[in-house]
């Protein structure tokens, strides 16, 4: 709390703010800015990354055949059909060569399966 009051006199009440989850299974929109130390009783214990990317980013050939070694997965997640925002998406977690743990997903429904980075676990 004392941290939180330091951060807002310095930086001002907007700069400070925490997440916490919101109910949609699509990992872009499945969190809000909430209060700093909001208590969230939302989670269903699945893996999310610490970062998510603000674009999941596209990965090349040689991203996927460097020695990237799927660890856990498929997690399927379809929705958003209701809103015109709808995905389906297969999520694995990926450990990179480096040691680092990737949230990655590859899409279903399309004639060529391409892969993408959406976040990295800290």
């Amino acid at each position: 709390a004392v941290l939180v009051e330091q951060l807002r006199a310095r930086l001002g009440d907007e700069a400070v703010a925490g997440l916490r989850l919101v109910a949609d299974h699509r990992p872009e929109l499945a969190w809000q800015y909430c209060a700093p130390g909001m208590i969230n009783p939302m989670s269903d214990g699945v893996p999310r990354p610490l970062w998510l990317l603000a674009e999941p980013l596209l990965l090349s050939e040689r991203d996927l055949h460097g020695g990237l070694v799927l660890h856990r997965g498929p997690e399927r997640i379809e929705s958003g059909w209701w809103d015109g925002g709808d995905i389906a998406r297969d999520y694995f977690i990926a450990r990179h060569p480096d040691g680092m743990q990737w949230w990655i997903f590859c899409e279903r429904h399309v004639s060529q399966r391409r892969w993408f980075l959406h976040g990295v676990f800290g």
